[in-house]
C-alpha cells in the first residue's frame, strides 16, 4: 500500500521540494547589472511595480544614481522628451526609476516603498501628484489590489507600531483589501493592538519567502521601453542640450503631433479616446469636485514616509489642457483650490520644494492629452527637476501633524495658507 501510495503522491512530493528548493537558494540580485537596470526603470508594469528585488538593485546602485520618480499614467508618455529621454540623451548624473502605472495612487505608492526604505534613506526623489487622484471615493480598491503585492505588507507589519500612521495605513488596507491573507495581522494593528510572537515569527517566514520569490522571477520580467523607446528616441535629440533649441523642437512636435483636432491632442489619443463621443463631453466636467477626498489622507502617509527616512523630494502638481477644460467646464476656482489645499499640507510640514506647474495647462503643446503633460510640459517639468537633482540642496527638516490623518482634513473645503 505504501509504495502504491508513493507511486502516485511521490512525484508530486519531489516536484514541490525542488520547487521550494530552487526559490529558498535563489541568490540575492547584488551585482548591479547595469542593463537590467534600466530596462527596468522604464520598464511600467505591475510586476517591475510590485518586484522589491529590482527596485533595491537599482535604487542601491552607486555608480548610476537612479532616482524614484513615483506617479502614474503620465510616465507612459513616452514622447522625445520625456524625462527619461532626456537624461539619457544629456546624460544627465542620475537616470529616473519610473514607479507608477494607471491607477497607482498614494496608498499604492506607500506600501510600495516599504519595500525600498533603506533605498530612501537620505536621499532624493520625484514625486508627481495628480489632483485627479483626489475624487470623493479615493482610490479604486481593485486598482491598489492589482499593484498590491504581499511582500509590501510583511515588511508593513515588521516594523508597524501603534501611531497614528500605521494604524491609520492597516485601517485603509482592510477597506481595500479584507479578504487578504493579511488581513488578521492589520487588524491588530489597525486596532492598535501588538502582534504576538507567533504573528512575528510567520510575518518574517512569508517575507523571506516573497524575498527569495522576488529574487528568483526578477530577471524575467523586463519589456522593451529602453531599447524601444528610450535609447533611439535619445538619439534624435539635438546635441549639444540647448534649452532654445529643445524648445523649439517641442513646438515642432506638438504641432506635428495635433494636428487633427482644436484641442491641443495626440491625433492618436483623440480620434480612438474623444472623437467618438465628444458632444457628450461638453460640460460633462462642471460638477467635478477635487477637495473632498480620502487621497489627502493617503497622501498623509507618503509624506510620512518620506519624512521617516529623511527623503528630500521635489513635488510636481500638472495642469489641465486649458482648451479641454474649457470645452468639459472643470471649473479652475475648485482645480486652483486643490492645488491651494495640496501646497498646504505640503509645506505646514516643512515639503518646501514643489514645481507648481498647475497655470500653465493654456500654454502651447504644454499638454500631450486632457490631463498629461507633452512637449513643452516635459521642458518645463525638466527644469525644475533637473535643477533639483543636480544642485546641492540644505538637508529637509519636516514636521509632521498628524491631523491631515483625520477626515475632517480629507473633507475640508477650504484652505487659508
Amino acid at each position: 500500500m505504501l509504495k502504491r501510495l508513493w507511486m502516485i503522491f511521490g512525484p508530486v512530493f519531489v516536484a514541490i521540494a525542488i520547487l521550494i528548493g530552487v526559490v529558498l537558494l535563489a541568490p540575492a540580485r547584488t551585482s548591479h547589472r547595469l542593463s537590467d537596470e534600466k530596462s527596468a526603470a522604464t520598464d511600467l508594469t505591475p510586476i517591475i511595480f510590485k518586484n522589491a528585488a529590482l527596485k533595491k538593485e537599482a535604487l542601491s546602485d552607486p555608480d548610476h544614481r537612479f532616482v524614484p520618480f513615483f506617479g502614474s499614467s503620465e510616465w507612459r508618455r513616452f514622447d522625445e522628451l520625456h524625462p527619461s529621454i532626456l537624461s539619457e540623451a544629456y546624460q544627465r548624473s542620475y537616470t529616473p526609476f519610473l514607479l507608477g502605472v494607471q491607477g497607482a495612487e498614494s496608498l499604492s505608492h506607500y506600501f510600495g516603498m516599504q519595500q525600498i526604505e533603506p533605498e530612501l534613506q537620505n536621499k532624493q526623489a520625484v514625486f508627481f501628484i495628480s489632483p485627479q487622484w483626489f475624487v470623493k471615493e479615493g482610490q479604486a480598491p481593485n486598482a491598489f489590489k492589482f499593484y498590491f503585492s504581499n511582500d509590501q505588507a510583511y515588511r508593513f507589519l515588521e516594523n508597524a507600531q501603534n501611531t497614528a500612521t500605521d494604524r491609520y495605513a492597516a485601517k485603509r488596507f482592510l477597506k481595500m483589501n479584507p479578504e487578504s491573507s493579511v488581513s488578521q495581522f492589520m487588524k491588530k494593528i489597525a486596532n492598535g493592538k501588538a502582534l504576538s510572537t507567533i504573528d512575528k515569527w510567520r510575518i518574517k517566514t512569508l517575507k523571506n519567502w516573497a524575498i527569495h520569490e522576488d529574487n528568483l522571477f526578477a530577471g524575467l520580467q523586463f519589456g522593451d521601453n529602453y531599447q524601444e523607446k528610450v535609447a533611439p528616441r535619445a538619439k534624435k535629440l539635438p546635441q549639444p542640450y540647448n534649452p532654445v533649441t529643445l524648445y523649439q523642437r517641442a513646438i515642432e512636435l506638438g504641432q506635428a503631433n495635433t494636428s487633427n483636432n482644436p484641442f491641443e491632442i495626440l491625433n492618436s489619443f483623440y480620434t480612438s479616446r474623444i472623437k467618438p463621443t465628444l458632444p457628450k463631453l461638453k460640460n460633462s466636467q462642471r460638477h467635478f469636485s477635487y477637495l473632498q477626498s480620502p487621497e489627502y489622507n493617503d497622501f498623509q502617509l507618503v509624506l510620512n514616509e518620506f519624512a521617516k527616512n529623511k527623503t528630500d523630494v521635489i513635488f510636481v502638481i500638472p495642469p489641465v489642457n486649458a482648451n479641454w477644460q474649457a470645452y468639459t467646464g472643470l471649473n479652475q476656482k475648485m482645480y486652483e483650490e486643490t492645488v491651494q489645499k495640496i501646497r498646504y499640507q505640503l509645506t505646514s510640514q516643512g515639503f518646501n520644494h514643489i514645481a507648481d506647474l498647475s497655470q500653465n495647462g493654456d500654454q502651447p503643446y504644454f499638454m500631450q492629452d486632457t490631463i498629461h503633460l507633452g512637449w513643452t510640459g516635459w521642458l518645463a517639468f525638466d527644469r525644475e527637476v533637473n535643477t533639483f537633482l543636480t544642485t546641492k540642496q540644505t538637508p529637509p527638516t519636516y514636521q509632521l501633524n498628524d491631523y491631515f490623518l483625520t477626515a475632517e482634513w480629507a473633507n475640508k473645503k477650504q484652505v487659508t495658507q
